[in-house]
């Protein structure tokens, strides 16, 4: 076999959106939101935050300590964090319905890989880091933080139509 030359080794390049994502038999789910695994791999999650607070109402008293009043709770996130590797295990595909969801404003439920149910929630934030550039400006490597925010369970008519792209009209 002849060496390769300079010319051909360089157009010998992967492309990132042409490869199937990998299904792994016993790759362990860490988390679900809606139809979007997070497994080992391609779609990895290996940090996440989960913050809860609660509300107070803070009433002050002339020559008393400050009264405080318990009005409920405040906002629930969980951010999460991953890394992707387009070229060599996929993944790509979930980003992109990551961002499609984002973007819709869908909520799912989120659902924990030891069955938990989380409650429903939708992506505030994504943020994703290219570094190792190809040719085609896709990082080799893809760092993404996602900020996910609990939000009250939509109605059926709402949760569909924003699922499909529809709008369901009475009578329709």
């Amino acid at each position: 076999m002849a060496p390769l030359t300079v010319t051909q080794a360089t157009s010998v390049a992967p492309e990132a959106f042409n490869y199937q994502d990998v299904y792994v038999p016993g790759n362990p789910m860490l988390y679900q939101w809606g139809v979007l695994q997070f497994e080992v791999m391609p779609l990895n999650l290996h940090e996440t935050d989960h913050e809860t607070a609660t509300d107070w109402a803070h009433k002050e008293i002339a020559g008393a300590a400050i009264y405080r009043e318990w009005v409920g709770e405040n906002d629930e996130t969980l951010t999460v964090r991953g890394r992707l590797f387009p070229y060599r295990i996929g993944g790509m595909s979930n980003i992109e319905l990551f961002e499609a969801q984002r973007r819709g404003g869908i909520a799912n439920m989120l659902i924990r890989g030891d069955g938990s149910v989380l409650g429903w929630f939708v992506c505030e934030k994504l943020v994703r880091a290219h570094t190792y550039l190809s040719s085609q400006g896709v990082g080799q490597q893809i760092s993404f933080e996602a900020v996910l925010v609990r939000v009250p369970v939509p109605s059926n008519a709402t949760y569909l139509s924003a699922l499909w792209g529809t709008v369901i009209a009475p009578g329709g």
